[in-house]
């Protein structure tokens, strides 16, 4: 097959890739993906100008194995992604998707250190875009702020939580889901720093926002009533604590086949408000609720 012949087959591959994709066939596109890009290696081996076509073939590739869970395999093709990309004149905003791309999978295989690094890159390279893509920043910086939290590295979580919410803030508005994911997350880390006050305050913004918008599930709506219980508890305000966890509870039971983990964890802490406050028979009584709800998940 000549390299003419190969460039079209190519590009026919990746059409058939996103129009799998979009079609929600996900083991099909990877399959057609996988093709490509062995399409694409081939094809430079004659014409290495062709490069770029193999970059966008691995980067598809990527993204759908990330999208499998298949972390092993996307990593290996990100990296030979980016190493092609030291072979020719590259578009920097795509070098900047396939960087952030392969720092979330060494941030899901916790390698804090590299996907640090690669984080930071990426927001380079969006910040220099003309026009930035700011958006991307903010959910890198987002990203990075977790990062450094589980790393106990608190003032560099902060200032990168607060440079995103800044960002969704100026560019989305105050009502908008990603602002309350960032607001939620600032609480955590004021949580778990041992500033309950603040943490307080990030909380009820988080659930002010969800609470009034209409793209946010269930499932984050009573995640923000069981961090802001929780919180209230720790200062003291037990009623008012309650009241939460009751209603993060009657929301998260609705959703229990969407996220198991929030509402066993928003179950033991309702419990151990129980118990703190002496209703020992009612704290049994929702740790064995919770159990059979669970249970039927199974």
């Amino acid at each position: 097959m000549s390299n003419k012949n190969k460039t079209t087959v190519l590009k026919v591959l990746i059409e058939r890739v996103h129009s799998l994709k979009n079609g929600g066939k996900l083991n099909e596109a990877i399959r057609t993906a996988q093709t490509a890009v062995d399409t694409a290696r081939r094809l430079i081996e004659t014409d290495p100008e062709q490069a770029l076509n193999l970059i966008t073939s691995l980067e598809l590739f990527g993204d759908l194995l990330r999208e499998s869970n298949n972390y092993a395999d996307a990593e290996s093709i990100y990296i030979e992604a980016l190493e092609q990309t030291k072979t020719v004149n590259s578009d920097n905003e795509q070098l900047a998707r396939i960087k952030s791309s392969l720092a979330s999978v060494y941030d899901f295989n916790q390698s804090p250190e590299p996907a640090i690094a690669l984080y930071q890159e990426a927001i380079e390279l969006f910040t220099k875009l003309d026009p930035p893509s700011e958006l991307d920043v903010a959910n890198l910086r987002n990203n990075l702020g977790m990062l450094y939290k589980e790393n106990e590295n608190f003032d560099s979580a902060e200032k990168n939580y607060m440079k995103s919410l800044e960002i969704f803030e100026r560019i989305l508005g105050q009502d908008n889901a990603e602002l309350a994911v960032v607001y939620n997350n600032l609480g955590t880390l004021y949580y778990s720093s041992g500033f309950f006050a603040q943490a307080r305050e990030m909380h009820e913004q988080a659930l002010e926002i969800r609470e009034n918008c209409t793209l946010v599930n269930s499932t984050d709506l009573g995640q923000s009533y069981a961090n802001l219980a929780t919180t209230l508890h720790q200062l003291g305000n037990n009623e008012d604590a309650l009241q939460r966890y009751k209603k993060a509870i009657s929301i998260l039971e609705d959703s229990l086949s969407n996220d198991r983990e929030t509402f066993s964890i928003a179950c033991s802490n309702y419990a151990l408000l129980m118990r703190n406050l002496g209703k020992k028979r009612k704290a049994t009584s929702i740790e064995k609720r919770a159990q059979k709800l669970l249970r039927k998940q199974t």
